[in-house]
């Protein structure tokens, strides 16, 4: 029987997953904008909160021996000290909205009609409308109150529970417990700073209280006497948050000191080590640290500060020193001697240098010009660039390779996620430090805003957040603050570019270094305390118990180890030994059950719990520390471990810190990426008093403006960079202070920068191609003269490359407060009016100038179509044909003709044709010396910017250097640019008017005076005798022709006319050339590559139908032969191509058939009236030379043509 197959399996939703990182994007743009922001869900299964550490609790299963006791009081500390960690978190929490409100807080009353006398009719009803507008405001005066109280009660409570088991039993704090406090801390600096500055409360809330007495019937009001007289102290006197909290400390037991001075001992470590990721978190420790010497400092000797041998108070002078100005909150910076400074023994100045302000002159100290310089970015952007481009070169390099070596999706080897986890930990870092330098500046630039004394080119009208933004900026600290933005966002979307993969290789390294170190090396340490039967053993054993996951097998190791064996012996201990795995923590099947998908030997991807991170760190600590009963020794007693081990433990602890931020990476990026304090301006608007600034005082848009009018290619690709200001601030505002009027500011302005930006942006790159464009049909002699000019003039300047705009114009999707721009799309709209003004100015200008301006046209025309060229690279543009079309309005259902070809009808009638003179030499015309026909009236002159002719001024001036050389006759080169802009569609046109001009010369101007001619004329006239000489011919002929050639209209109107006749034959002979030339040189273009023979009866577009088999496109979708026969039956010259002459002296001879009766042209010989004989009159006057000059000089060759 045949064996049933069972179905296929389907793919599962993670192997759909899998796959999109492989999926190629179709828009690759340049990465020159900050990172997208993604919907994202960040945490894990087990991440539980601190407060339920009392599953950990080793009494509920541990069944401890005698010495095992000691121990088991420590682990219940730690589980305790955890509940209260997590106690203060939640006040931290609430506390950073309440801080959002506080910010965000802006005054009602000043909006709000004041009561002007007890007599106004009104005043009942603005009193009403003053007590319902400002009670939502006094409510949230009266929680932030509330808060202070709250906010003190719960860490004197903290403190108070846990200052018995540090003073009695020994312990002492943990890191994270400190932390904690420390942000407490700061929360209590943050708070009392941001209300000292909110003067606005005071007023609302004097307000409300006026509003209150007189308020009418109708308003039932509790009676809150006691609440306002309260919410009165609170909101009149400064620092209440320090100094109750100070107050509250004084009345717990002198061991709460020992806690602030482990505090202040962990952040100085922490500043001087640099181990931080995220900025704040800096910032935060250096706040702590000010706030804990205030604490400490008392009034009288006993409390004098500077005097305790436990704390040495000059390391923090020397940090300080070094930061005395850091961010509070938003633009509101705070010097360190503000908070330590009301400390009756610490003075402000302590550590300020010699000559500065005190604390009595300024709240915000100045430092010295050392301190100075170390804040400005301009002196630290060489080393971060080249540090910067050296990690960039090393991410890709690595990711890459990984990338390469994986394209199945495979998971990474121990030794690749390490890689991974350290380049990447590496970027975090270097990310870090330089968000930390930009807001540090920007704290220091809060602080020492500059003033027309120091700066004499600030006016004396600016004000405050002008001298503290606008002004205080230098031109080379704007560009290093760009360059910084721009790397921090470049690598921030580097590091969020990772793909899923290299996310589990991370998780992965921390689940692989966790398990190996406490599987082997904690399996050494519990070894060693167990055989000295330490309690430490016990400590490390629950450690094992909280983070080991058995059993566990290096996937790396050959399955022969010693140390890894599959009986689940650890280093050749019998399971039976207290250090082997407990059976309470069952099997690996525990492994795979939280697995996303399988990596090496079943290794999680969700790898730690915080709560289990933060007890393993806290109980390690609690192991090797100094401070350890274990590890005081003695002389009779030995340390519980020895060096080596103690400083495997603490490299494992100094490893682990970075675990929590690179567990979540993608906020730890945000976090250390957000430069929101640039924009805010909170502080200043309460300051001045202002409802908004104007954007020219915002900084993202000073930035942008300064890269816009640097004109520098090294910057000019970073002009998106400083709009991501925007999108932090909004971010900041949704999720932080969640404050609807502020995203709405800021999105108000971020439109109209944006139209600003698009605006300029966009004339510099028209203005950029422009010039390129004009560059390449500049003639050869005139561009190297202006190469060796521009070598002599701004040497200083850089010119933009020509692929300099290239990044901007490929951008597809540019995200901007959540809206994704197609800056690709925006530019081409700009760049197509561009196009079009050009043009239009083009035309214009060529309708009010003379017929030889057609040079300038044509120069003026070739160079936007050679702008549209370069642009349509990346751009997707209007037809130029169709916007040629357009702007000279020869598609319109009301025009007749084109604007080109109107105006040269016209000049070719009132200005070229009367006024020009052939010379049949060299076959060009030029204008007469005497002009007989009146200067037609023109529009005056349009004048243009430069980017809208050439690009620049020097090529404007070297255009028309080489157009002016065309503006002294009319030649081929005229007649050529003419046609290659009015097609060969247009000059029959042309030629139609100007045979109209020619029939109405003939029927009515030439007619009247032939009439005159033919009656001023001798009757008879017989040939002189041959002896008369050539001096007697002449002279008889001239006394008998002496009335013609002294007729008074015969050269203004007679020969005038005969001239104008006569250049009208030469301007249509000339079109006939130009376009056969023009066909002639097309057919033998085409036959050179076809080689088939001449035939003049198949136009040279036909051939094409041939070209199939030579270039191989035969088994095209659409060949050549399929259309081409068809299309060529459009284009089918006649016998004669472009054949313009002979039709127009055909119609010219059918009008000379309507008047010959008049101009007796078939007349005999002897009759004196033929016409013959009045044009040989004609002739033997244009030979005489009169005072004007000769008649050939005066109306030139045309005059015989139109004999």
């Amino acid at each position: 029987m045949a064996q049933v197959q069972p179905p296929p399996q389907q793919p599962s939703l993670e192997d759909y997953l899998s796959q999109l990182s492989s999926i190629p994007c179709p828009i690759q743009s340049p990465q020159i904008t900050a990172p997208s922001p993604s919907v994202s869900y960040s945490g894990q299964l087990g991440h539980l909160n601190l407060a339920h550490a009392t599953i950990f609790d080793p009494e509920q299963y541990f069944d401890y021996k005698a010495w095992d006791k000691s121990a088991a009081g420590g682990i219940k500390y730690f589980v305790k000290e955890s509940a209260h960690v997590a106690k203060l978190n939640d006040l931290l929490k609430e506390g950073r909205t309440l801080l959002a409100q506080l910010y965000s807080y802006r005054s009602c009353g000043r909006a709000i009609p004041q009561v002007q006398s007890q007599d106004q009719p009104n005043r009942t009803e603005i009193y009403s409308a003053t007590y319902t507008v400002l009670s939502p405001l006094v409510n949230q005066m009266h929680s932030f109150m509330v808060f202070r109280d709250t906010a003190v009660a719960t860490v004197t409570d903290v403190l108070t529970s846990l200052i018995p088991e540090i003073r009695d039993r020994d312990f002492f704090p943990s890191a994270a417990f400190l932390e904690a406090f420390a942000r407490c801390l700061d929360m209590f600096v943050v708070f009392d700073g941001i209300k000292n500055g909110k003067g606005s409360m005071n007023n609302d809330f004097s307000m409300f209280k006026r509003a209150l007495p007189n308020l009418p019937p109708t308003f039932s009001v509790q009676d809150d006497t006691a609440m306002h007289h309260k919410l009165y102290f609170f909101l009149a006197q400064q620092d209440q948050f320090a100094t109750e909290l100070k107050k509250s400390c004084t009345n717990l037991h002198s061991s709460y000191e020992d806690v602030v001075v482990d505090l202040l001992n962990l952040c100085a470590d922490l500043v001087e080590g640099g181990v931080w990721v995220v900025p704040e978190t800096k910032f935060m420790y250096l706040k702590a640290m000010a706030f804990g010497l205030y604490l400490l400092d008392g009034e009288g000797d006993d409390h004098d500060i500077t005097r305790r041998k436990k704390l040495k108070v000059d390391r923090f002078g020397k940090i300080f020193k070094s930061h005395p100005i850091v961010p509070l909150f938003g633009d509101m910076p705070i010097a360190l001697s503000v908070i330590y400074g009301k400390a009756p023994h610490l003075s402000a100045t302590r550590w300020s240098e010699p000559g500065e302000s005190s604390i009595e002159d300024t709240s915000l100290i100045r430092a010295s010009a050392s301190v100075a310089r170390s804040y400005s970015l301009a002196n630290h952007v060489d080393a971060a660039r080249l540090e910067h481009a050296e990690y960039t070169a090393a991410f890709k390099r690595t990711v890459n390779v990984l990338r390469v070596s994986h394209r199945d999706n495979a998971a990474f080897s121990n030794a690749e996620c390490a890689t991974v986890y350290n380049i990447v930990l590496q970027g975090v870092k270097l990310l870090a430090s330089l968000t930390t330098k930009v807001l540090e500046q920007s704290a220091w630039k809060f602080a020492n805003p500059t003033s027309p004394s120091l700066n004499p080119s600030v006016p004396a009208t600016a004000i405050s957040y002008e001298l503290a933004v606008r002004f205080n900026y230098s031109s080379e600290e704007k560009r290093a603050l760009i360059e910084y933005i721009a790397m921090i966002k470049s690598l921030s979307s580097l590091l969020n570019d990772l793909d899923r993969t290299f996310v589990e290789g991370i998780n992965r390294y921390i689940y692989t270094d966790i398990q190996t170190f406490v599987k082997h090396n904690l399996g050494d340490y519990m070894a060693h305390a167990t055989k000295k039967k330490r309690p430490a053993a016990t400590i490390l054993r629950h450690i094992r118990d909280i983070t080991l996951d058995a059993p566990f097998e290096d996937p790396d190791a050959p399955s022969s180890s010693p140390t890894k064996q599959s009986s689940g012996t650890v280093r050749g201990k019998d399971k039976s030994s207290p250090i082997s795995p407990d059976p309470s923590l069952g099997t690996s099947t525990s492994t795979t059950a939280t697995t996303g998908t399988g990596g090496p030997s079943g290794t999680r991807v969700s790898p730690i719990s915080q709560l289990q991170l933060h007890l393993a760190r806290a109980l390690l600590d609690y192991c090797y520390n100094e401070k350890s009963k274990g590890m005081k020794g003695g002389l009779m007693r030995e340390k519980d471990f020895k060096d080596a081990q103690v400083n495997d433990m603490r490299e494992f602890w100094e490893r682990s810190y970075y675990w929590t931020f690179m567990l979540d990476l993608k906020g730890t990026i945000s976090k250390c990426s957000d430069l929101s304090d640039l924009w805010f301006k909170e502080f200043y608007l309460e300051l001045s008093k202002q409802v908004q600034f104007p954007i020219s005082m915002s900084l993202p848009w000073i930035l942008t403006e300064y890269i816009l009018d640097s004109n520098d290619p090294e910057i000019i690709g970073f002009v998106f960079y400083p709009f991501s200001l925007y999108n932090d601030a909004g971010n900041r505002t949704l999720h932080q202070l969640k404050c609807r009027y502020i995203y709405d500011e800021i999105v108000a302005e971020v439109n109209l920068c944006f139209d600003q930006l698009l605006f300029k942006l966009c004339q510099k790159i028209f203005l950029h191609f422009k010039k390129a464009a004009s560059n390449n049909i500049l003639a050869a002699d005139l561009k190297m003269e202006m190469d060796i000019a521009s070598q002599f003039h701004a040497a200083h300047a850089k010119d933009m490359p020509f692929d300099a705009y290239d990044a901007i114009l490929k951008q597809k999707s540019y995200q901007l407060l959540g809206r994704s721009l197609d800056i690709s799309e925006l530019v081409s709209q700009m760049m197509n009016q561009y196009l079009r003004k050009s043009i239009d100015i083009a035309i214009s200008r060529y309708e009010a100038s003379e017929f030889t301006y057609i040079m300038e046209l044509d120069t003026l025309l070739r160079s936007t179509r050679a702008t549209h060229n370069l642009l349509s690279r990346f751009l997707n543009l209007d037809s130029f044909e169709d916007m040629l079309s357009e702007m000279d309005e020869s598609i319109s259902l009301g025009a007749v003709n084109g604007r080109i070809v109107t105006h040269t009808v016209q000049e070719f009638v009132v200005d070229f044709v009367p006024n020009f003179c052939y010379c049949g030499v060299t076959g060009r015309f030029v204008k007469a010396a005497v002009q007989y026909a009146e200067q037609p009236p023109r529009p005056n002159f349009p004048k243009a910017p430069v980017m809208y002719l050439y690009g620049t001024k020097a090529l404007s001036v070297a255009f028309a250097a080489q157009t002016s050389m065309y503006k002294e006759f009319v030649g081929a080169p005229h007649f050529e640019a003419l046609i290659r802009w009015v097609g060969e569609k247009g000059v029959p046109v042309i030629v139609a008017e100007i045979t109209k001009h020619v029939e109405m010369i003939m029927k009515h101007t030439m007619t009247t005076y032939i009439r005159v001619i033919q009656k001023g004329t001798p009757q008879t006239l017989t040939l002189p005798l041959f002896e008369y000489g050539t001096q007697g011919n002449y002279d008889y002929f001239a006394a008998h022709l002496k009335p013609l050639i002294g007729y008074r209209d015969l050269k203004s109107e007679v020969l005038q006319a005969f001239r104008e006749v006569g250049n009208i034959v030469l301007i249509v002979r000339r079109f006939e050339d130009v376009l056969g030339m023009g066909n002639t040189l097309g057919w033998l273009q085409t036959s050179a590559v076809i080689g088939a023979r001449k035939d003049t009866r198949r136009p040279h577009f036909g051939l094409l139908s041939e070209i199939d088999p030579l270039v191989g496109s035969t088994s095209y979708p659409l060949p050549f032969s399929t259309w081409a026969p068809d299309s060529a039956a459009f284009h089918t010259p006649s016998a004669t191509p472009h054949a313009l002459l002979h039709p127009f002296l055909t119609q010219v001879r059918a009008t000379l058939a309507s008047v010959s009766g008049e101009w007796h042209a078939d007349g005999l010989i002897e009759n004196p009236s033929a016409f013959f004989r009045i044009w040989s009159a004609l002739q033997f006057a244009f030979c005489v030379t009169g005072e004007e000059g000769s008649t050939r000089e005066l109306f030139g060759d045309g005059l015989a043509w139109a004999g």
